[in-house]
């Protein structure tokens, strides 16, 4: 492990919780609900999924409820999300993945697997990839991992933490170096606080940062060229 890489991601964790505030783990979901969530979350916002999920849950209150809807039924419910056709016929699938494997739709077996078991199960289902794996070991069961979403691989970017050219894939498996360290949980959820208030896609507001001493992005584009800090 780099040192220097531990050092610096010891303070930006410390530096965005005094700005967004420490994160204590708390479970909210079980395995099966997140894996859902994930497939709901994609391409839209946490509300318009929130409210997918409940009216989901709403009309098909059980699992086995939601894998004998048709796809184009459960689209018409969760259309507030987007991509609903997409969206639907994955979810059926997992959850028929999962019911053809175990003979029952649950996951709560996870808690007592490690990590790598639980990795190579949800992986061999189609349409899982890391950041779903990532999901599910982080907010359902309490793993210490980092889930790398777009406001995460940016502003991993832009802070020098990752490579310019290393993708979200291959960030996750960066990150599983630092497992123990800091809080990833922590260090993931308030690096996307930070995304989403500062370190913007298109115009990353440097002058309000309190990282821009440790940002290589603001040291090669503000600083570098005059610009006022």
């Amino acid at each position: 492990m780099d040192k220097r890489l531990l050092k610096k991601i010891t303070r930006l964790d410390e530096l965005l919780a005094k700005r967004y505030g420490e994160k204590i783990y708390s479970n909210i979901t079980d395995p099966l609900t997140e894996l859902v969530l994930t497939v709901l979350s994609q391409n839209t916002n946490d509300v318009n999924r929130d409210r997918a999920f409940s009216a989901m849950k709403e009309k098909y209150p059980e699992w086995q409820d939601v894998l004998n809807a048709g796809p184009s039924d459960l689209a018409e419910v969760i259309k507030v999300g987007g991509l609903a056709d997409t969206k639907s016929r994955r979810i059926i699938k997992m959850l028929k993945s999962i019911e053809d494997r175990h003979g029952r739709l649950d996951l709560g077996f996870f808690d007592s697997w490690p990590d790598d078991e639980i990795s190579d199960y949800l992986l061999n289902i189609d349409g899982v990839g890391p950041k779903t794996v990532a999901c599910v070991l982080a907010f359902a069961l309490g793993r210490d991992v980092m889930p790398v979403d777009t406001h995460v691989h940016r502003v991993s970017k832009r802070l020098g933490l990752i490579p310019e050219s290393m993708n979200a894939e291959k960030a996750h498996g960066f990150f599983k170096e630092f497992k123990g360290t800091v809080s990833l949980y922590q260090f993931h959820l308030n690096l996307i606080a930070h995304g989403r208030t500062l370190c913007k896609a298109r115009k990353p507001l440097c002058s309000e940062c309190a990282l821009k001493r440790l940002c290589k992005y603001y040291a090669v584009n503000v600083k570098n060229k005059g610009q006022a800090a």
